[in-house]
């Protein structure tokens, strides 16, 4: 049927058309928010996940292995890494240098983290592999750290006995406990970590 008042057919037109184009209008707003809110609740979590698996699970051991080598002098450390090639390292035993854990004998092996000097990298701290393994007792332990990472408990009372070790930037740990190693002599080891300093003596 055609229309009688044309200026009337014409905003009658135009008020259809704009009531069109708002209600498109409408849904894709409701659309482009329900797209936006999904992936907000589930990027960021994600991307959290996968920074803290990397912090919390993932330590990157830059610490130097080798054996001392006769060559080693009171202020200069010598060591023969796995490569078989040797490299020197600056020793400051004054009480605020190089922390020397176990003693430094020709033959032993020794892990070791150092810092770069002026000339030469020096030691920060020595921690002396060979003095390390052995039998170690306290109140409520009694275990022998062995070679290739292995721990024996000579406790059979002992909850949560340590079978496992390995060092990581000259900190040893047992299980899944970090420890750093306060002292380590030819009768004693102190190991600290945040639940307090553990106390043991060697048991021969």
């Amino acid at each position: 049927m055609r229309c009688r008042n044309y200026a009337f057919c014409i905003i009658n037109y135009e008020l259809k058309k704009m009531r069109h184009l708002l209600t498109i209008s409408f849904f894709a707003t409701i659309a482009t928010f329900i797209v936006s809110c999904n992936s907000n609740s589930t990027m960021p979590g994600a991307g959290e996940l996968d920074s803290d698996s990397v912090e919390v699970f993932t330590v990157a051991d830059t610490a130097i292995y080798g054996t001392v080598d006769e060559s080693t002098t009171m202020h200069m450390l010598t060591i023969t890494m796995e490569n078989g090639k040797s490299e020197t390292f600056a020793m400051n035993l004054d009480s605020l240098g190089s922390d020397i854990q176990g003693g430094i004998f020709a033959g032993d092996k020794v892990t070791l983290t150092v810092r770069k000097g002026e000339e030469e990298r020096q030691v920060v701290k020595c921690i002396n592999l060979s003095t390390l393994l052995g039998k170690w007792t306290s109140l409520d332990r009694n275990f022998q750290i062995e070679e290739n990472g292995v721990v024996k408990s000579n406790l059979a009372a002992e909850s949560n006995p340590y079978t496992q070790w390995q060092m990581v930037n000259a900190r040893i740990i047992l299980n899944a406990d970090t420890f750093d190693i306060l002292t380590l002599g030819a009768d004693s080891m102190e190991l600290e970590n945040n639940k307090g300093i553990f106390i043991y003596k060697r048991q021969r």
